[in-house]
């Protein structure tokens, strides 16, 4: 209540994440990489962003791996073959 009330609102609450606004600010030079928590998922918001583009796993343009034990090497196998 305090930084409400002394600095408002907008200090206090977080506008809603857009994807697309993430992408626009990409560059080959410049990717995005999500740190997550548990319960948030940005998968669909990305999967959405990427089909506008032409990008999706069913044209193999688009790979999503989520990581964890053992998903080390297929990550790197991914990078290689995007290369």
């Amino acid at each position: 209540m305090y930084v409400t009330e002394s600095l408002g609102v907008d200090y206090i609450e977080q506008p809603s994440f857009d994807m697309q606004i993430t992408y626009d600010e990409m560059t080959i030079y410049q990717p995005a990489f999500f740190v997550l928590f548990p319960g948030v998922d940005p998968t669909p918001d990305v999967e959405l962003v990427g089909a506008k583009y032409g990008k999706t796993s069913e044209e193999k343009t688009f790979t999503n791996i989520s990581m964890g034990q053992g998903q080390e090497q297929i990550a790197m196998n991914a990078l290689k073959d995007c290369a």
